[in-house]
């Protein structure tokens, strides 16, 4: 990451915040229990702000992202990327911490510029995999999956072949990634106003059971009960706003449970 100034003191401080928030980001113990000592981190980040603009927002982002603060967190990097001139290592937190907070649609936006920009990056191809897969653009995912064989054909993606079956399907059916990225959106809408926080989206495939449909488990915290009723106001938004074939062709099945984030801070 580029630093405006150069500061031993200094970069002893932030790069010590940068480590106890990385501890922090895989720490399974609810954010409440550190509440007080992020506020305590963010006053000290103050006080460096505008000696070391590139550092300061940065953390902040994190530190926004550990509250659940998508907003704030989304102003903190547009700061951090701002001042440092659009440095990639700036970028590939942000995309991180987007999708930390489920954010896929903008994470793949980040991923796929930082791709542009290093073709052939393994690890920021599988992150760019991982996120469009997430948005529900599954034919445009099997296209990134060609990308990883060609570039690495030793190392063959899990699930490749049953995702790439799923984009031929929607193909053969004329159903589009935009089709099936505005389901997913009327999805998460659902979940955002009933206050639903989404753990992650897996794409599981066709059901050997009934080979016409497209699965994806919407893994939220939420009682069976609870996952009924969203499930019943998903189909009924479906029946109005859905296109009528992708309606039929794919169901998302919400499902309780704990599932860790795939990514993790820069």
């Amino acid at each position: 990451m580029t630093a405006m100034m150069s500061d031993p003191c200094r970069d002893e401080i932030l790069d010590g915040i940068l480590a106890r928030l990385q501890g922090l980001w895989a720490s399974p113990i609810p954010m409440e229990r550190f509440e007080f000592e992020l506020k305590r981190l963010e006053r000290v980040i103050g006080e460096h702000r505008r000696q070391e603009p590139v550092r300061s927002f940065y953390l902040l982002g994190l530190i926004a992202t550990l509250q659940e603060k998508a907003d704030l967190m989304r102003s903190c990097f547009k700061n951090a990327l701002w001042h440092s001139h659009n440095d990639p290592d700036v970028r590939h937190g942000y995309g991180a911490c987007l999708a930390r907070l489920g954010q896929f649609f903008e994470a793949r936006e980040q991923y796929r510029i930082l791709y542009e920009d290093n073709p052939g990056d393994l690890d920021l191809l599988a992150e760019l995999i991982v996120t469009t897969l997430a948005t529900g653009r599954i034919q445009e995912g099997v296209r990134w999956m060609g990308e990883w064989s060609r570039i690495n054909p030793a190392r063959p993606i899990e699930e490749a072949d049953s995702i790439a079956k799923n984009g031929a399907l929607l193909e053969r059916f004329g159903v589009s990634d935009d089709d099936l990225e505005r389901l997913q959106r009327l999805a998460l809408g659902i979940l955002e106003r009933e206050r639903k926080d989404v753990k992650t989206i897996n794409f599981t495939g066709i059901p050997p059971d009934d080979p016409c449909w497209i699965q994806a488990d919407v893994v939220v915290d939420d009682t069976e009960e609870g996952v009924a009723v969203l499930n019943h106001k998903l189909a009924d938004v479906c029946k109005i706003a859905a296109p009528p074939r992708l309606a039929e062709l794919v169901v998302f099945n919400y499902s309780s449970g704990d599932t860790k984030s795939y990514t993790g801070a820069s």
